[in-house]
């Protein structure tokens, strides 16, 4: 089925990103700091969360095809921007653009690839087609991370987006040529009220269970750690002397770990609880931070940020699971969505702290700082281990 391939085509142009491994130094390249550099991050993570929903009730109203469009389409002007930039407020204007592409594609590929399967049946089925469109995806992420790396080295970093504005494009076409399915459309109008009553009764259920409490928290503060280090890893590898044309094969490498990382962590569920794999990760991760942080700086060094990466992708599926188990079906959407929330205003709070300390002292005291906050993190807000792990049940309290 034709279609069918454009799901596949769309999967391995949206990850042409050939800027990946060298942002950071883009950004520094046009003289941001590291204060700068970190709230952009933050004001678009910020924007994600406030948009989703509103995005899904566009979806909604107007169509997956017409959210889908605009999810593609805002790349454009994003990647535009980025090319001829030049201070910190085009900058954030192209970060809110790719947060607009983030907030409208939220799920709703994957909506529309099941629908349209469901309308049009054939021997294939939804599982396979998710399945290989991870394979495009993850092959389409690796080989971009090569091509930017060596794009950057021979023309420049600015020019590293003009590539990439290609394959966006394409791909906004490729989603114009999407069939049609059809669509109940249920007529409703978002409301802001409605939003924060959920996410106060959610709060209120929050309050009367601890152990959510802490998974929460201690799922906000590891993750915003791993996503503040992240920004160090490329002016560590200059610092490291590694040349520039070898970051997007050290990328795609991390890309291949990570990803095994996420597919297999279920298997480690069988030999401990989920509460020990979120301890014992969250303690391990303490030490590439502690190393770095007395401002060790190697080619091997690049293996602690390996191991950080890693254990950002492997840790997510035993919290995640471990906090559905302690939480109502009835409630479980809202708790989901004040979790996400609680993310992003620490995150918000969070990069800007941390940039500034790196612009003040040096990247290697904001990582030993963070260091300490993960200690603080495991000691004030560990995981309790429950008696085994389970799935709960729709109905348990």
């Amino acid at each position: 089925m034709r279609q069918i391939h454009k799901f596949y085509l769309t999967e391995f142009l949206k990850t042409q990103r050939y800027f990946i491994p060298i942002m950071i130094l883009f950004l520094q390249f046009h003289k941001l700091s590291y204060t700068e550099i970190f709230l952009l991050y933050a004001i678009q993570s910020f924007v994600v969360f406030l948009l989703e929903i509103p995005s899904g009730v566009f979806a909604d109203l107007f169509g997956k095809k017409a959210a889908l469009l605009i999810s593609r389409a805002s790349l454009i002007p994003a990647y535009a921007l980025f090319a001829v930039a030049e201070n910190f407020w085009i900058f954030l204007l192209a970060m809110i653009f790719i947060a607009l592409n983030k907030a409208f594609k939220s799920g709703t590929h994957k909506a529309f690839i099941f629908e349209y399967l469901e309308q049009n049946p054939s021997k294939i089925t939804p599982g396979e087609v998710f399945g290989k469109n991870k394979f495009w995806a993850r092959l389409g992420e690796a080989l971009a991370s090569v091509a930017g790396g060596f794009i950057a080295a021979k023309f420049g970093f600015p020019v590293v987006f003009v590539f990439a504005l290609i394959p966006t494009f394409v791909n906004f076409v490729n989603a114009l040529t999407y069939e049609k399915i059809q669509e109940k459309h249920r007529v409703k109008k978002f409301s802001l009220s409605m939003h924060f009553q959920h996410i106060g009764e959610s709060i209120v259920d929050i309050k009367s269970k601890k152990i959510v409490q802490q998974l929460i928290i201690n799922s906000a503060i590891f993750v915003s750690c791993m996503e503040a280090s992240e920004k160090f890893f490329q002016p560590y590898m200059i610092e490291a002397q590694i040349p520039i044309q070898w970051f997007g094969i050290i990328y795609m490498i991390i890309l291949i770990f990570t990803a095994f990382g996420s597919r297999y962590a279920y298997l480690f569920e069988s030999k401990f609880s989920r509460a020990d794999i979120a301890n014992i990760s969250g303690l391990i991760g303490i030490v590439p931070f502690v190393i770095l942080g007395l401002e060790f700086v190697s080619i091997s060094g690049i293996f602690l940020f390996f191991l950080i990466l890693f254990l950002k992708s492997a840790r997510r599926p035993a919290i995640i699971t471990e906090l559905n188990t302690h939480i109502p079906s009835d409630k479980r959407a809202t708790i989901l969505s004040t979790d996400s929330l609680f993310r992003a205003l620490f995150l918000l709070a969070f990069l800007p702290i941390i940039g500034r300390l790196s612009d003040s002292f040096s990247i290697y005291t904001a990582m030993l700082i963070i260091g300490i906050l993960l200690v603080l993190n495991q000691i004030f807000f560990g995981i309790p281990r429950t008696s085994k792990n389970r799935v709960r049940i729709d109905g348990d309290s």
